[in-house]
């Protein structure tokens, strides 16, 4: 079985950059390095244009849909031992909540509304969508698991996660 649209989705532009083919929108390879929360994310991004990185000036944090778009779900740390996304993007680990080697969960630029206060922001799970229950940490959602956080906080705050199943909260995606 040979999947021509997956072959040719995603692009190496040989500049840092992946192109989607299938939506049209160009991506860091590589992104940060290390967690930030929300607010400092998009001053990261800002940053970035200020500094004409890669030789563009127009980046910016993707909105939720299009965040969920890169997800690749052939590919999860439990059947590939990869991140759920392309291999040309180069996606650090982390360790996670269990101590176990992870992938990052990224931010969106999308704000979710919970209550009379938008203070939770969406990211996507590109690892294991950690959750704390029945008294142990375990990949609740899957990889490619849409979530929200906190904008900004101490993750420690949260050391048995939060809602029904004990979400991993780490404010630093």
């Amino acid at each position: 079985f040979f999947d021509n649209e997956r072959v040719f989705r995603h692009a190496d532009n040989a500049d840092g950059t992946v192109t989607d083919n299938a939506t049209g929108l160009m991506w860091d390879q590589s992104g940060s390095s290390s967690g930030m929360n929300w607010e400092e994310a998009l001053d990261w991004v800002q940053q970035k244009n200020t500094d004409n990185y890669l030789g563009y000036s127009d980046w910016r944090l993707p909105d939720a849909k299009e965040l969920q778009s890169i997800v690749d779900y052939d590919r999860s740390p439990s059947y590939t031992n990869s991140a759920a996304i392309s291999p040309l993007f180069s996606i650090p680990t982390i360790t996670d909540e269990k101590g176990d080697t992870n992938y990052p969960f990224y931010w969106a630029s999308t704000t979710h509304y919970d209550g009379p206060a938008p203070n939770k922001a969406v990211y996507v799970c590109f690892g294991e969508a950690l959750g704390y229950m029945n008294g142990q940490w375990m990949d609740v959602h899957g990889a490619g698991a849409q979530r929200s956080d906190p904008k900004t906080g101490d993750p420690n705050d949260y050391p048995t996660g939060h809602g029904p199943q004990g979400d991993a909260i780490r404010i630093n995606n």
